[in-house]
């Protein structure tokens, strides 16, 4: 059984986050992630999906997810799934798609979520505000506005039916390879460490990455 409550006060930071009900374990991407947006619902209600598939979280590598977009549904899926990037079992495809793949190593039968494009109907005021504020012209009222807007939305997205949000299907694919730990090379340039496969020549010498693309 899932538990609401209302997410009212964040009593760390004193910030209202959201004035809606939500489940509790969602309180936990929210202070993870900062604040509450479609994007950590987007992620949470994906979470959860593969969290009745799969059962267990992530202690190590055993599950992996694949997730093809860096927006901010990652974060979610980093604290209810336990996929993370410093385990390597949180794989980023720069696809731009909402499109989420879970699996659990050594089984080649995969849970594929990917949100459908009616889901969201475009909001232009909403898009409007959201690109005032990030040019920071919006005023006070403006800025009001758009978070109702934001948090109306995010709640949306956590009441939403599955079958309205996602299309969810079981796949078959060949699972990547475990994280692998590469020795440490120094670059001649810099003097920092960086990762053996990631190395490059440059003028004969072996240079990192940022003093390859350096321009003289």
């Amino acid at each position: 059984m899932i538990v609401y409550y209302p997410l009212l006060h964040h009593i760390h930071t004193g910030i209202n986050y959201f004035y809606g009900v939500v489940p509790l374990d969602f309180n936990k991407a929210v202070e993870f992630h900062g604040h509450v947006c479609p994007g950590i619902a987007i992620g949470y209600r994906v979470a959860k999906l593969a969290e009745e598939r799969f059962r267990d979280r992530a202690e190590d590598e055993e599950l992996v997810a694949v997730i093809e977009n860096k927006s901010c549904s990652a974060d979610a899926i980093q604290v209810i799934n336990g996929c993370t990037f410093g385990k390597g079992n949180l794989i980023f495809r720069d696809h731009g798609k909402h499109i989420y793949t879970f699996f659990k190593r050594g089984d080649k039968k995969a849970l594929r979520i990917s949100m459908k494009p009616t889901a969201f109907p475009t909001d232009p005021r909403h898009t409007a505000l959201f690109a005032k504020l990030r040019e920071g012209k919006a005023s006070p009222e403006e800025a009001k506005e758009f978070r109702a807007l934001h948090e109306e939305k995010s709640q949306r997205v956590l009441d939403m039916p599955e079958e309205e949000l996602f299309r969810v299907k079981e796949i078959e694919i060949e699972p990547p390879e475990k994280a692998i730990i590469y020795p440490t090379l120094i670059c001649s340039e810099c003097g920092e460490g960086f990762m053996e496969p990631l190395g490059r020549v440059k003028a004969g010498k072996l240079v990192c990455i940022p003093c390859f693309e350096e321009k003289e």
